[in-house]
């Protein structure tokens, strides 16, 4: 093309492409298309939202091109993150990643609004250096954005690549990796901050080691200034580090999945819709698989990169990172509601501190005892003047057993016969001897303390061998999905809810819906119980945040503070979805209010969710709500 025949000009060009597609269409074409039209549209959004616009969409590639390098990153970072957010809910051999590729240069456009040229050539070369879900950018695009966009960046040296004359000098993006500045005399170059995070097992500890020794001179990708030159201004990053910890793939992946993929949505909109008074949330998701290593590994790597607030996931995880948390000064909210992690102080009879923990809803141990209040007034509507038999079903392991004691102790003083501990793995099994036991002793309520899979297989062969029992559920174990698996053998069952559910006629759950387009533009999933409590949580956070950035700035410390400042708290736009919350520095059992359900299953439930939930096949009805007192003796159990 000559010039007469377009016009030349410089712009920021994205290239994206998927790996793998030929696999995919290969093992289910219509599912891998349907895919890809989702994700185009959705990254879609991303690149209008940054001011850039698609010139060119074939096949499984996307081109766009951006009014300036920095929209194009932060373009190309929030793709990744929001395409990430989308994978969760794929199995992970059906999960669509994307390579992205930037580059900043000369290119001539057509009348029909085409892009050609060198510029375009070399964005599709860097994207081809990209690993599955990351980016590459050239160094025209590196020299325009370092210094304000503030993620880390590996320098891969020169690259020869294909039908371009010269070597191109490529950087692989680092989007969980800020910058950051240390104090005078500790400076790294910004390309080590990511290390920690990328080794793994024997490597991890010498490296923490060694980061915190002395700097000796280092060979950066860009020059050094001059000794006698004051250094620049450092601006504050416009990225607000969050880390997430997740089970996608472990023994509560059930749950895990639909709370992690609500933390991304309600970022991903947060973002979308100003930010934290302007700056955005950098939401870093680490899969533990339920692992210990894996959420400690997580956490020394956002450790070094300043993370500011970190969801926790698991019981064991949480409690294991109790004491650097607090030394940290880093607000760790929990996914595990345990109450050991409700005392601030460590004068309450738990007797451990807590400062830096918090949780959105019900302590398992108020969640327990709101359920005993409800069998003690079921017991009585059925005409019954005996002690009622109560029994904790579940593993013994830190999660089950957080509510074990205090459950127990609180049965006893409403007037139960508390039966002997009936162990029950987390892992699906061969359950028939333990419903076997509840018939032998007659339990008339049992407590199920452990996780969605082996709830749903305890009712289903309980029901089997006709148990009758009143089964009770905790928070994390029961929802939609075993009602759906379950089927008859969860109708009539009893459990905790710690916000609206899906489709409520209440003001704030216009606000849930419209997160829930962050990864369905559609509007059509349905979300399970535990979506909406990962949103009330990350709404949460983002206030706390705002305040600490009215008052002195965003650090752990003041974000903590942020949580103090409320009572009854409801984040704007949640009316009526997210229960209230108080938290005090003395006092950090945040919801106390205890909502229980009853589930109805009135035929077969060999359907999607939402097609069961339309039909009136499942229901989920309210039957009690109560409010649990602040007992002193209470805090802490």
């Amino acid at each position: 093309m000559s010039q007469s025949q377009g016009q030349r000009k410089l712009a920021a060009i994205l290239s994206a492409d998927v790996v793998g597609y030929s696999r995919l269409m290969g093992e289910d074409e219509r599912a891998t298309i349907d895919t890809l039209k989702e994700y185009q549209q959705a990254i879609g959004r991303v690149i209008e939202r940054h001011m850039g616009r698609i010139v060119d969409a074939p096949g499984d590639n996307i081109l766009a091109e951006f009014p300036s390098a920095v929209e194009a990153v932060n373009g190309a970072v929030e793709i990744q993150k929001v395409l990430e957010g989308r994978n969760l809910e794929l199995p992970t051999d059906r999960r669509m990643e994307f390579r992205i590729g930037v580059n900043l240069g000369d290119v001539i456009e057509d009348d029909s609004g085409t892009i050609f040229g060198d510029g375009v050539n070399i964005a599709a070369r860097m994207e081809a250096l990209a690993e599955p879900g990351g980016i590459c950018i050239s160094s025209s695009v590196y020299d325009a954005v370092e210094g304000k966009v503030h993620f880390g960046y590996d320098f891969l040296g020169e690259q020869h690549v294909k039908n371009i004359a010269k070597p191109v000098s490529v950087y692989r993006v680092r989007a969980n990796d800020q910058h950051t500045t240390d104090s005078p005399g500790t400076s790294r170059p910004r390309w080590l901050l990511p290390a920690l995070g990328t080794l793994s097992g024997l490597a991890a500890g010498a490296l923490l080691v060694w980061l915190l020794l002395p700097a000796t001179p280092t060979e950066a990708p860009t020059p050094a200034p001059a000794p006698t030159a004051a250094p620049p201004p450092v601006q504050p990053s416009p990225y607000l580090l969050v880390g997430q910890l997740v089970d996608q793939s472990g023994i509560a992946s059930g749950t895990g999945r639909i709370y992690g993929q609500a933390m991304i949505d309600a970022s991903n909109w947060i973002n979308a819709n100003g930010g934290v008074n302007g700056r955005l949330i950098d939401l870093d998701t680490i899969d533990t698989s339920y692992l210990v290593p894996r959420a400690l590994e997580g956490y020394r790597k956002w450790k070094t990169q300043q993370v500011l607030a970190i969801h926790g996931w698991s019981t064991p995880s949480t409690e294991a990172l109790i004491g650097a948390v607090a030394e940290d000064e880093i607000p760790y909210f929990s996914a595990s509601y345990a109450a050991s992690l409700t005392d601030p102080t460590g004068r309450g009879a738990g007797g451990r501190a807590a400062p830096y923990n918090f949780f959105y809803g019900p302590s398992y141990s108020d969640a327990c005892r709101g359920l005993l209040q409800w069998a003690k007034d079921d017991w009585t509507a059925r005409g019954n003047s005996t002690a009622p038999r109560f029994v904790h079903m579940g593993e013994n392991h830190p999660y089950p057993n957080a509510p074990k004691n205090a459950c127990q102790a609180y049965a006893r003083e409403l007037g139960f016969e508390v039966l002997p501990v009936i162990a029950v793995s987390m892992a699906p099994d061969d359950f028939s001897a333990q419903c076997e036991r509840l018939n032998t002793e007659r339990a008339d309520y049992a407590y199920l303390a452990n996780t969605t899979a082996s709830v749903s297989v305890l009712l289903t062969q309980c029901q089997a061998l006709q148990v009758h029992t009143q089964f009770m559920v905790n928070i994390w174990g029961f929802d939609e999905n075993v009602m759906q698996a379950a089927g008859s053998a969860a109708d009539g069952v009893v459990w905790v809810m710690g916000a609206a559910k899906w489709g409520d006629d209440v003001p704030g759950m216009y606000t849930v819906q419209e997160v829930s387009k962050m990864s369905d533009p559609s509007g059509q999933t349905y979300r399970p119980v535990h979506y909406i409590r990962g949103v009330c949580s990350m709404f949460l956070i983002k206030e706390a945040m705002e305040w600490a950035d009215r008052n002195g700035g965003i650090s752990g410390a003041n974000i903590r503070q942020g949580i103090y400042q409320h009572r009854d708290w409801v984040p704007a736009g949640l009316e009526g979805v997210c229960s209230p919350a108080s938290w005090t520095p003395d006092d950090h059992r945040g919801v106390t209010r205890v909502l229980i359900y009853r589930s109805h299953v009135t035929g077969p439930t060999d359907a999607p969710v939402a097609d069961l939930i339309d039909r009136g096949i499942i229901r989920m009805e309210r039957v009690y709500s109560t409010d649990i007192p602040r007992r002193p003796e209470w805090l802490g159990l």
